[in-house]
């Protein structure tokens, strides 16, 4: 499901602000502006749902290259997340029409 949704990823070393570009069961793709996420490199993916931040764990799994987003009017580096976090696809199963 295409959704521009503001997300926090937290790696080792810092936090980001991304996009949602995808949205599944199992993960999402997300995008930036400025974005790079090393594959493979564990992270805590961060969703405001209605001002509560809901953390889920996840995985770099590829980079996707470049997609446009519209949220922001630019070209953004997209990355894809497998969320191995099991409450994941409930939540995602809850809030979201997939």
């Amino acid at each position: 499901m295409k959704r521009e949704i503001s997300v926090g990823i937290k790696t080792k070393t810092e936090t980001k602000q991304a996009y949602t570009i995808d949205l599944s069961h199992g993960g999402m793709r997300v995008g930036g502006a400025l974005l790079k996420l090393p594959v493979g490199e564990p992270v805590e993916l961060t969703v405001d749902k209605g001002g509560e931040k809901i953390p889920f764990l996840g995985r770099i799994t590829r980079e996707d290259g470049m997609y446009y987003l519209s949220r922001i009017g630019r070209d953004a580096n997209a990355f894809f997340i497998r969320i191995t976090d099991a409450r994941f696809s409930t939540f995602v199963s809850s809030n979201y029409h997939i």
